[in-house]
């Protein structure tokens, strides 16, 4: 990118953000409608921002799913997502969930259809130095997940002592997985324990 590319995308991020400050004093509908528009702005939920190597398997092993965007989201959980993480993707979520040295990629997938029901919530991880991707199925099912986000947390932001000792994470963050409709809100936060992803549920 150069400098008049560059230069613009600041100001064009600046002025998003300043848009998104002064709305957070209303109503959390209004703020939910900004942060949609931060959302398209910025082209948060573009697979072009992540590695090459999880493009491809996503092109190979989950042709006909996108990533959730904050289009999809239903207005309980719009609202939810835009006072947790106003400017992030709510289906893309990276973060040193496994080590400190090397950064993850979770996913939270749906049905390109929008007439379709169904998710799919994915981690993609690769070796400190290394630029192939395994990945793991944290999670999946037939339901409308249109009440559904993801977002990184720390560890030591939602894990109370007694919680890490039960679940002896090995990263310095975790996977928030947030489900909020009229009903209910619930939120899960997933974190590898060494030989897999284990959840518990937090206040968040």
């Amino acid at each position: 990118m150069d400098f008049a590319s560059l230069h613009a995308s600041n100001v064009r991020y600046a002025l998003v953000l300043s848009l998104l400050s002064g709305l957070s004093f209303f109503q959390h509908a209004p703020f939910a409608n900004a942060a949609v528009d931060a959302d398209d702005a910025l082209g948060l939920c573009q697979i072009e921002t992540l590695p090459k190597d999880i493009r491809a398997t996503l092109e190979r092993r989950f042709y006909g799913w996108k990533v959730q965007d904050s289009s999809n989201l239903l207005p309980k959980a719009r609202q939810k997502w835009a006072a947790i993480a106003p400017l992030a993707c709510p289906g893309i979520a990276a973060g040193h969930y496994e080590d400190s040295r090397s950064v993850s990629y979770a996913l939270l997938l749906v049905p390109v259809d929008r007439s379709a029901n169904g998710y799919k919530f994915v981690v993609f991880s690769a070796p400190s130095g290394q630029s192939f991707y395994g990945f793991k199925m944290l999670d999946q099912g037939s339901i409308n997940a249109s009440s559904f986000f993801i977002h990184a947390v720390g560890v030591d932001r939602v894990f109370d002592s007694d919680l890490k000792k039960r679940f002896r994470p090995k990263g310095s963050d975790g996977i928030l997985l947030a489900i909020a409709d009229d009903r209910t809100s619930t939120q899960n936060v997933f974190v590898w324990a060494g030989q897999s992803y284990d959840h518990a549920q937090v206040d968040f």
